[in-house]
């Protein structure tokens, strides 16, 4: 993965913006007193954001896990380590932070091995690695509407699905009990569920579980920026892709990645 790619990436790994900017393994960059926020100051300081969303407790009984059994415990394990680092740290009252990179010194960094694809947020689910419900991870589903690029490894197509993870979830126990954790602050620019974004991905090794680069919600038919170094080339005017057509959008980026 680029030092772009893991820049972008941090939006879903700690406020992606989706988002963006180390590595999906949590490698601890140092260590921070834990701010504890009661539900009502998590819910004020999140109002508004785009990752309010995540405020919503998930059912354990009545979500549905699409994700085959292996496949699940595979991402199981690969979270595992990470979100047990979190808990040590927590129990001595400190927490991890991510450094963030440089600014990137250009909009795109554009490389014909980068999947380039047009999808939705179809849904999200919260699951636990462990049977008490404490180390937590939040899934979130995108349909694929269009390919835009891809290499001749890839074989995504219109109607399949990838999976895009972040740590942390709030989710309703069998016995009634909410569960929240790693829910801390809030994000301005966030995926959010029903949304559709021109996003380039990566694979994150494992079936189905993908790392999401640059993006643009394009909802409305026309590209907006969705992370900060994006609104900040819109703002400057220089910017190639936002304020384009969802279709004009897509016509660049595939005259350039031939």
């Amino acid at each position: 993965m680029s030092p772009k790619h893991r820049r972008s990436f941090v939006f879903a790994l700690a406020s992606i913006s989706l988002a963006i900017s180390a590595t999906q393994t949590l490698q601890a960059q140092g260590s921070a007193p834990v701010q504890r926020l009661s539900e009502e100051q998590l819910e004020q300081r999140m109002a508004g954001a785009e990752n309010s969303w995540r405020l919503t407790a998930i059912d354990s009984q009545s979500q549905r896990d699409t994700v085959a059994p292996n496949i699940r415990a595979a991402r199981n394990a690969f979270w595992r380590p990470g979100l047990q680092e979190y808990r040590d740290l927590e129990a001595t009252n400190r927490s991890m932070y991510k450094t963030p990179g440089p600014s990137p010194s250009q909009e795109l960094t554009l490389d014909p091995n980068d999947t380039w694809v047009i999808a939705t947020f179809d849904h999200f689910l919260v699951v636990s690695v462990d049977p008490d419900f404490q180390l937590l991870y939040t899934e979130m589903n995108f349909k694929i509407n269009q390919v835009v690029h891809q290499p001749s490894s890839s074989s995504l197509a219109p109607g399949m699905s990838f999976d895009m993870d972040i740590e942390g979830g709030k989710i309703k126990k069998a016995n009634g009990d909410i569960v929240s954790w790693h829910i801390f602050d809030s994000s301005r620019y966030f995926v959010q569920p029903g949304h559709t974004y021109l996003m380039q991905i990566g694979s994150m090794g494992l079936e189905g579980l993908y790392y999401v680069g640059e993006r643009w919600d394009v909802s409305t038919g026309k590209a907006v920026a969705d992370t900060d170094d994006l609104v900040g080339y819109a703002l400057s005017g220089s910017s190639k892709i936002s304020g384009r057509t969802t279709q004009e959008a897509i016509a660049y980026l595939q005259s350039v990645l031939k």
